[in-house]
């Protein structure tokens, strides 16, 4: 049997594409200046104007192509070993090489904290596979997961038919009133002062506007965009023996359900200029992240000992 990865449309191929056009296009955008400053006489010779700027971020936007061109690598799994493809190189591990497998664990991609499954070789060697840029990346930890027992119990390694595991039902009823809450003050968080300040601006500015309204459009249309943005870092949380339920300030159709026995790890971390999150990983490797921008550190601590008195497994990367 044979797993074949599949890339994550946003996080390998539209969100790379995007970061290359906006770094391209700031670099135009200079370079263009620095003409139009000669041609007008603001400047005796290209040298002296900006140009230096638009050949910086060329220089960023090559650098970044081929960044990413090496680490989105095809993956191929089978019970001779694991191989990685990318436009570079192939390469092909048996699993008589490989050491140890880390199923989960972090590591830094463009100053971006990025969930990672890990290989650890006989060598020491290190290869790192980025779980965003994996659309089945649960298929693949679930396939790594059998190989692992096979090396722990040094059984002849064969692939048993694994199915994509099914997505997680967030949704049901928990009488949640009877659980410890986990939340804080949002409207005095960071998060929530510039929502409802985007709102109440956007209130002031249709009262002001002019007939057109288009100050209050371009007003309504930031505050949606605060909304959205800001609202996911709003989440608090619910927990007994029993069950973990997420919900949001901000977003009141938020009510995400996870029985606790069906939780494989809990990530305590901090996302690259973002809040303090709660990241849930499913015993078949699905994985969600919770900001709680409304919490204190203190709150943050209460419910990882809570978490850790209900035996569940704890990542902390945040404190």
């Amino acid at each position: 049997m044979t797993i074949q990865s599949k890339f994550d449309p946003i996080n390998a191929i539209i969100a790379p594409i995007i970061l290359v056009i906006v770094l391209g296009g700031i670099g135009v955008g200079i370079g263009f200046i620095s003409f139009l400053d000669v041609s007008n006489g603001k400047a005796d010779s290209i040298f002296n104007t900006p140009i230096y700027g638009s050949a910086l971020m060329f220089a960023a936007m090559i650098g970044i192509v081929i960044h990413y061109l090496r680490i989105i690598k095809k993956i191929q799994i089978d019970n001779q070993g694991i191989k990685f493809t990318n436009l570079f190189q192939s390469e092909f591990i048996r699993w008589i090489d490989v050491k140890k497998i880390e199923m989960t664990g972090k590591s830094q991609n463009m100053n971006t904290p990025a969930e990672t499954t890990n290989l650890i070789l006989n060598t020491g060697k290190r290869i790192e596979i980025l779980a965003p840029f994996y659309k089945n990346i649960s298929l693949i930890r679930i396939a790594l997961e059998q190989i692992l027992e096979s090396l722990s119990k040094e059984d002849p390694i064969e692939l048993k038919p694994i199915k994509e595991a099914p997505k997680v039902k967030f949704h049901g009823f928990v009488n949640y009133r009877d659980m410890n809450k986990y939340s804080g003050n949002h409207f005095l968080s960071f998060n929530g002062i510039l929502i409802y300040g985007m709102i109440a601006f956007s209130i002031y500015v249709l009262i002001l506007d002019s007939p057109k309204y288009l100050g209050s459009i371009a007003a309504f249309s930031m505050s949606g965009f605060f909304y959205g943005f800001l609202g996911y870092q709003l989440h608090y949380f619910y927990l007994d023996k029993n069950c973990l339920v997420i919900k949001n300030h901000v977003w009141p159709w938020v009510n995400h359900v996870y029985k606790i026995e069906d939780i494989k790890e809990i990530v305590f971390e901090i996302p690259y200029k973002r809040s303090i999150s709660l990241r849930v990983i499913t015993k078949g490797y699905q994985s969600k992240l919770y900001p709680g921008g409304s919490l204190r550190d203190k709150t943050w601590k209460a419910i990882k000992e809570e978490f850790k008195g209900l035996k569940v497994n704890i990542r902390d990367e945040a404190f």
